[in-house]
């Protein structure tokens, strides 16, 4: 009887520690999770959306449901296995303080204020860095288009040359 209570002993003491390390893994995945969510699945969910808007914008109502609703699934399907990925990979890279600490700074209201000015289109921080990237843009395709065989079409937003 000692014999067999001193092996469950030792066996609960040897697996005890691999019990805190998946209930570990299991945290930080949850943390993760949650960090995924209110990130990038946010800003991928507002993107995506004034995308899909503007696509079926011209088309008419019906077909524009259709397109809204077939495309919808397969983002709902894609956020998902961008959930679960993401979520496992930051949780393999990060404790779960780190990740804690991650999700603390998206909660505080000055960072959300930050990234409201930050996301809203009409704000006056959009609109020098869209004007900004708008040139540099121009500057590359007008760069490449130079180094462009002759006959080849002109990029799309840049004068053919003349």
């Amino acid at each position: 009887m000692t014999r067999l209570l001193a092996t469950l002993m030792l066996t609960t003491a040897l697996c005890a520690p691999f019990a805190a390390h998946a209930d570990d893994a299991t945290d930080r995945v949850a943390v993760a999770k949650d960090l995924v969510q209110k990130t990038l699945i946010k800003n991928l969910e507002t993107g995506f959306t004034g995308a899909l808007e503007k696509t079926v914008q011209p088309m008419p109502e019906d077909k524009a449901e259709a397109i809204r609703k077939e495309v919808r699934a397969e983002f709902d399907k894609q956020r998902e296995v961008m959930i679960e990925g993401l979520s496992k990979a930051y949780a393999e890279k990060f404790n779960l303080d780190e990740l804690k600490h991650l999700s603390g700074i998206y909660d505080d209201k000055i960072y959300q204020k930050f990234q409201a000015i930050n996301s809203d289109p009409a704000s006056t921080v959009t609109v020098i860095s869209q004007g900004a990237v708008t040139k540099i843009l121009n500057m590359l395709a007008i760069a490449s288009a130079g180094d462009r065989p002759a006959g080849a079409p002109p990029l799309p937003g840049t004068a053919p040359a003349k």
